[in-house]
């Protein structure tokens, strides 16, 4: 009732009260109250509100009002999104299956070949994974499969398993011992950030370039791959995370939406493995002959 009367005293809308109120560094549970207001008065902040609420980690509080925001939602993109951030908000414990396929297009048979991947690990304290079935053998911090050939026309298959338990975690309040120098800066950065027109996608670029303009004033970023659920398939993705803090920074979903591309582990957001340990490559293929065409796939379904 103080908050309404306020707002009332001073002719602000609770749209732009919730706005004002949020940071990088934390959302004030009045943001949180106002957001509520506005979505009850106005039906297109619903999903404002529901982006508050995940923010704030009210994870079970979001998912219901996405859920209520899906019901009135007319449009096939917006109810895609909505059904994404629902998911994003539940608990995972499941099994994800890796496949990756070495095809030989070319006209001769392949020979002596060698498959690099990076070694997915636990991304504690939020995600536990434990590998259950592996072609490949391990060393270093990476896995690597030997395949002596491959006939022209022909693809070989390896697979990974893994049993999986997430839970949805956000980072806010962002822990004091990140300076709001820091936040400044990365805040800047990320904004200033170009996204190159490249295949598969810009998300290994722009999180590399992060990690090298990040080194030049002594902050650690190393670069994380892994999977992002939509809906029923899941999508290669590469993201920051802040040593010493494991602040998750993503530069592709930072320049859209602020609120979620910083300091949030959404549980369809799925780590893997450091991409700095194979230099950005989430798939690599060695061979000696240089005649030989070799394509690579990597594909990753969740049971």
């Amino acid at each position: 009732m103080i908050l309404l009367l306020t707002l009332i005293g001073l002719s602000v809308s609770p749209a732009d009260s919730a706005r004002a109120m949020i940071s990088m560094r934390g959302i004030p549970e009045a943001a949180v109250l106002y957001a509520q207001m506005a979505a009850a008065e106005e039906g297109a902040w619903l999903v404002e509100y529901g982006r508050i609420l995940e923010a704030s980690g009210e994870f079970s509080r979001a998912a219901r009002i996405y859920g209520l925001a899906l019901g009135n939602s007319t449009s096939e993109e917006t109810g895609r999104w909505l059904l994404n951030r629902i998911q994003g908000c539940s608990t995972l414990d499941t099994t994800l299956t890796l496949t990756v396929t070495i095809t030989n297009s070319g006209s001769m048979t392949a020979r002596d070949i060698q498959v690099i991947i990076p070694m997915p690990v636990s991304h504690l304290p939020y995600q536990e994974l434990a590998l259950l079935q592996n072609d490949f053998s391990i060393s270093s911090g990476v896995l690597y499969a030997d395949i002596p050939c491959i006939p022209s026309g022909s693809s070989e298959d390896l697979t990974i398993t893994m049993r999986l338990f997430q839970e949805p975690m956000t980072m806010r309040p962002i822990s004091p011992v990140v300076s709001d120098e820091t936040l400044e800066w990365l805040s800047g950065t990320l904004r200033n950030l170009s996204i190159p027109d490249v295949l598969p996608g810009p998300c290994v670029p722009m999180s590399r370039e992060m990690s090298r303009l990040a080194e030049e004033i002594d902050i650690g970023l190393s670069v994380t791959g892994g999977v992002i659920l939509d809906r029923d398939s899941c999508v290669f993705h590469a993201w920051n995370v802040m040593e010493n803090t494991g602040i998750r920074i993503d530069p592709v979903l930072f320049g859209s939406d602020s609120l979620l591309g910083l300091a949030h582990n959404p549980s369809d957001v799925i780590p893997l493995w450091n991409l700095d340990s194979t230099d950005g490559c989430e798939l690599t293929i060695l061979y000696g002959n240089p005649d030989f065409i070799l394509t690579g796939n990597m594909t990753a379904i969740l049971e």
